[in-house]
C-alpha cells in the first residue's frame, strides 16, 4: 500500500496504462470481449463517438423519446446490411454492448427493433414475402418495430394471452381485436407519429377453436395510427426513458401474410394443423426473446465493466482532504479498495459467463434450431425458461450483478456518482428494468428451479480449475457442495408435498424462497466455472494473474456472503470465516499496484461514453465545468481591481 502511495503521489496525476501494460490491457480486452470481432467493436465505437449520437439531458420526455428513435434511424442507416437479418451475431452482440454504454435507451430500442422483431420476422417467417419486407425496411431504419406480448389485465399474462386474432375463412384474412382493458398490450407504440410497425401475439382463433399463441406482423401507423389501432400516451420510465404505451384492436384486419406461422398451416378448407402442441407454440412464438436475454446481457456486462472502471479511475484520482490523511488518493482508502474491487470482480466474472451463453446464443441463431421438445413440461410460472432455460437465467443474474454493481458504484463515488451525466444512473436503470424485460427474472429462477428439481437440469461439475487455484479450493467445493445440497433439500421438499396429494401451489408456495436460493447456487457456480475457464485461456502471465485475482475476490466474497449457511452446514469453520476476510484484503492488495492497467481494460472509450468522471484527458473538476459549459474565468470582463 505504501508503494502504491508513492507511486501515485498527488491526486491529479492522470492514472492509465502505460507502455509496459499495452499487452495485459490488450490481453485481458481480449478475454473480456468473447467472440464478438474486434472489426464489430472497432465500428461500433466509431459510428457511437461521431455526432449526433450523444445522449441529451434535459429535454421533454417526448423529445427525448423521439431523439432515441432518430438516433436508431441514423445507426441503422450506417449498419452492415447482416443487421438486417441477424446472421452474424457478433454484430448484433457489438451493437447491444456499445449502446448500452452509450445510452441504455438507445440500448433497448436496438434490442427490440433488431433481436425481437427482426428476430421475430426472420425466425417464424420464412418464406414470407411480407415478413422479408419488413425485416429489410426495419433493418434500413426507414420503419420501427414494437414487440407486443405483455398484457395489462394480470400477471404473467404471457401464460393467457387474451388479445384474439380471429380467421375469417370467407377473406382468409385475420381479425385482430381486443376484448377489454385487461387485453391492452403494453409495447413501445405511443411514438405514433413514426411509421411504425409491430410484433404482436394474439391467441389465434379458427373455426371458433383455440389454436395458441402466434405472432402477426401489422402495421401501428404510417405515420398516423392505422384505423382500428387505439394507441395510448407513453407511459413514464424515468429509469431508461422509451416509449412505453398502451395499446388496443379493434376489430384490425390484416392479410393472411401478416401471420407469422412457422410450420403451421390453414387449408383452403379451413382446416388449421400445427406440429407443436399449445405450450410449445408459445415456447416457439417467444423464441426472439433469447436474441434480448444474451445480447441484453452483454449490454448489462459491458455497463457493469463500465461502472467498475469509471470508480476506479475516480477513486485514483480523487484527493481526500480529511486531515487523517490530506491529499491522499480515495482508493489509498480500504474500504474504497474493498468495495471498487469487488465490483470489478463481479462485472468480470458476469463478463465470463455473458460470453459463455453468447456462443451458445449464436449457435442456435446460426443453425436456426427448432425448439427443444423436452422443454416443454417445464413451463409453470412463466414461459421464458421454457425457450431457453440457460439464456433466460444468465439475463436475469446479469441484471442483478449490474444493478448491484451500479449501486456500488456510484455510493463510491459521492455527489459525483448520482450526476446524470456521469452515467452511473443510466447504467444502475438498465440493471432495474431488466429485472422485468423480456421475463421477470424472479419467475425464470422458479422455472430454473423446477427444472433442477426433475433432473432436466443437471447440478454444475467441479471445474478443472489447476494447482494454481488451490488457494481457493475449500471455498470453491463449499459454494459446490452448497448448490447440490439446496437442490437435493427442494427436490426432496417437491417430493414430499407432492406425496400428500397437495396441488402445485400448495406444493410449491413453501418452497419458493428455497427454489430462488437453489437455482441462483446453480448459475453462480456456472459463472465461476466460466471465468476459471476465461482465465485459464489468458496467453499473458500478468492478464492472466490479474483475471485470477478478480475470479478468487469475487469466489471469496460469495462465500462470505453465504458463510452463515455455509458454517451452520459445517462447510465452513469459524477460523475459515476469519481466513475469507484476510483473503479478501490480501488480494485487494494483489490488485492494488494495477489500478492503471485495470482501468484500462475494463473501461470504455470516452468519445463513446462522454463521462466527465471518466475523461482521461483533464481532471473531473475541469471535466465536468466544460460539460456543464460553465462560462471561463474572465468571460465577462469585470473589473476586479480594488476602488480607490
Amino acid at each position: 500500500m505504501d508503494n502504491y502511495r508513492q507511486r501515485v503521489g498527488r491526486a491529479d496525476v492522470l492514472l492509465g496504462p502505460t507502455n509496459s501494460d499495452a499487452r495485459e490491457v490488450g490481453e485481458i480486452r481480449r478475454i473480456l470481449s468473447g467472440s464478438t470481432k474486434d472489426e464489430h467493436h472497432q465500428l461500433l465505437i466509431r459510428l457511437l463517438s461521431g455526432p449526433g449520437f450523444e445522449k441529451p439531458n434535459g429535454l421533454p420526455a417526448l423529445e427525448q423519446h423521439r431523439s432515441v428513435y432518430r438516433r436508431l434511424a441514423m445507426l441503422a442507416a450506417q449498419l452492415p446490411a447482416e443487421a438486417g437479418d441477424l446472421t452474424d451475431p457478433s454484430l448484433f452482440a457489438a451493437v447491444a454492448e456499445w449502446t448500452a454504454v452509450n445510452d441504455p435507451s438507445l440500448c433497448v430500442a436496438a434490442l427490440i427493433h433488431y433481436g425481437l422483431c427482426i428476430g421475430s420476422l426472420v425466425e417464424l417467417g420464412k418464406g414470407n414475402g411480407r415478413a422479408e419486407r419488413y425485416a429489410q425496411e426495419l433493418a434500413a431504419g426507414r420503419k420501427f418495430g414494437a414487440f407486443m406480448i405483455s398484457e395489462l389485465g394480470g400477471g404473467n399474462s404471457q401464460l393467457a394471452t387474451r388479445t384474439e386474432a380471429r380467421f375469417d375463412s370467407r377473406t382468409r384474412e385475420f381479425v385482430i381485436h381486443t376484448p377489454d382493458d385487461g387485453a391492452l398490450k403494453v409495447g413501445n407504440v405511443s411514438i405514433n407519429h413514426l411509421d411504425n410497425m409491430g410484433i404482436l401475439c394474439a391467441r389465434l382463433i379458427v373455426a371458433d377453436v383455440d389454436c395458441g399463441v402466434f405472432a402477426f406482423a401489422v402495421d401501428l401507423s404510417t405515420p398516423q395510427p392505422l384505423p382500428g389501432v387505439r394507441l395510448s400516451k407513453p407511459m413514464e420510465m424515468p429509469l431508461v426513458p422509451f416509449d412505453y404505451g398502451l395499446v388496443g384492436f379493434d376489430q384490425v384486419r390484416v392479410p393472411f401474410d401478416a401471420w407469422l406461422s412457422d410450420g403451421a398451416t390453414i387449408d383452403a378448407a379451413a382446416r388449421f394443423h400445427d406440429p407443436l402442441d399449445s405450450t410449445r407454440r408459445l415456447a416457439r412464438t417467444l423464441t426472439a426473446a433469447q436474441n434480448v436475454w444474451v445480447p441484453g446481457a452483454i449490454g448489462l456486462a459491458a455497463a457493469a465493466r463500465t461502472c467498475a472502471a469509471q470508480a476506479l479511475h475516480f477513486s485514483a484520482h480523487r484527493t481526500s482532504m480529511a486531515r487523517v490523511g490530506r491529499e491522499v488518493p480515495l482508493l489509498f482508502y480500504s474500504t474504497q479498495q474493498r468495495a471498487i474491487f469487488r465490483a470489478l470482480a463481479t462485472s468480470s466474472v458476469m463478463t465470463c459467463l455473458v460470453n459463455d451463453a453468447t456462443r451458445d446464443w449464436a449457435d442456435a441463431l446460426q443453425r436456426r434450431s427448432k425448439l427443444d421438445d423436452s422443454l416443454g413440461a417445464s413451463m409453470m410460472w412463466a414461459p421464458w425458461s421454457t425457450t431457453n432455460r440457460k439464456l433466460s437465467l444468465v439475463k436475469a443474474l446479469t441484471a442483478w450483478a449490474t444493478e448491484e454493481v451500479a449501486t456500488q458504484c456510484r455510493q463510491q463515488c459521492g455527489v459525483a456518482g448520482v450526476l446524470l451525466v456521469n452515467r452511473f444512473l443510466d447504467y444502475l436503470g438498465l440493471g432495474q428494468v431488466f429485472n422485468d424485460a423480456s421475463g421477470n427474472n424472479f419467475l425464470i429462477l422458479l422455472d430454473t428451479a423446477r427444472m433442477l428439481t426433475s433432473g432436466t437440469i443437471l447440478p454444475t461439475e467441479s471445474p478443472a480449475a489447476g494447482r494454481e487455484w488451490a488457494e481457493a479450493d475449500f471455498v470453491l467445493e463449499a459454494l459446490r457442495i452448497r448448490e447440490r445440497r439446496l437442490i437435493c433439500s427442494l427436490t426432496e421438499g417437491v417430493a414430499e408435498r407432492t406425496a400428500q396429494g397437495l396441488d402445485l401451489l400448495d406444493v410449491w408456495n413453501p418452497l419458493l424462497s428455497s427454489a430462488r436460493d437453489a437455482a441462483e447456487a446453480y448459475g453462480l457456480n456456472l459463472a465461476i466455472d466460466a471465468a476459471i475457464a476465461a482465465t485459464n485461456s489468458a496467453a499473458d502471465e500478468l492478464a492472466r494473474a490479474l483475471l485470477r485475482d478478480l475470479t478468487l475476490l469475487f469466489v471469496f466474497d460469495r462465500a462470505h456472503r453465504h458463510a452463515a449457511w455455509l458454517i451452520n452446514e459445517g462447510l465452513l469453520e469459524a477460523k475459515q470465516y476469519t481466513l475469507l476476510e484476510a483473503a479478501i484484503d490480501r488480494l485487494c492488495d494483489r490488485l492494488l499496484p494495477h489500478a492503471e492497467t485495470l482501468i484500462g481494460s475494463f473501461g470504455s472509450p470516452q468519445p463513446v461514453i462522454r463521462s466527465p468522471i471518466a475523461d482521461p484527458t483533464q481532471q473531473y473538476a475541469t471535466a465536468l465545468a466544460r460539460k456543464l459549459a460553465i462560462p471561463p474565468a474572465g468571460a465577462f470582463g469585470m473589473d476586479t481591481r480594488p476602488r480607490q
